[in-house]
């Protein structure tokens, strides 16, 4: 299915990359988190110390084309443990959580805002797993759904 560029797509590029602003890394500790925007049109913060990522809330689930950042998260929580990390974003603390039932990644997550850390590394076996956390179908439907929030018309 090919889709038409919205129209104020560029406009909200072009916003998101004038709001550069650095933030405190939840491992690093030092204001080395800054905005880098993906080909998926996810603006997330990525640390040049330690190449770790921070996803706010619902940016994980659109970058790896899921339905919520971590599906299995009534699950997760029931092993998480509570961290000394702090949240860059709302100052809350963090919780290591698994990040699926089919990997061995554990995630730090921010209870309070939602948001969630990925070592350096990490966010690539996040994305092979997330082909086994839901069905093809309902991806499929995840996606065009987000294609049509953001103003794409299928043709």
């Amino acid at each position: 299915m090919d889709f038409l560029w919205p129209k104020n797509k560029q406009e909200k590029v072009n916003e998101m990359s004038q709001s550069q602003k650095r933030f405190n890394c939840p491992k690093c500790k030092k204001p080395s988190l800054s905005n880098f925007n993906t080909s998926e049109g996810v603006l997330l913060d990525f640390c040049e110390e330690c190449a770790g990522i921070w996803f706010d809330k619902d940016e994980l689930a659109h970058y790896i084309e899921l339905s919520k950042d971590i599906p299995e998260i009534r699950e997760m929580k029931k092993t998480a443990r509570k961290t000394d990390l702090v949240c860059p974003k709302c100052s809350a603390f963090l919780e290591e959580l698994p990040f699926s039932s089919k990997t061995d990644i554990l995630v730090d997550r921010c209870q309070s805002c939602g948001g969630i850390f990925f070592d350096a590394g990490e966010i690539i076996e996040a994305e092979k797993a997330s082909a086994d956390l839901e069905k093809l179908e309902d991806r499929l439907k995840t996606v065009v759904k987000r294609f049509a929030e953001e103003g794409y018309k299928p043709i």
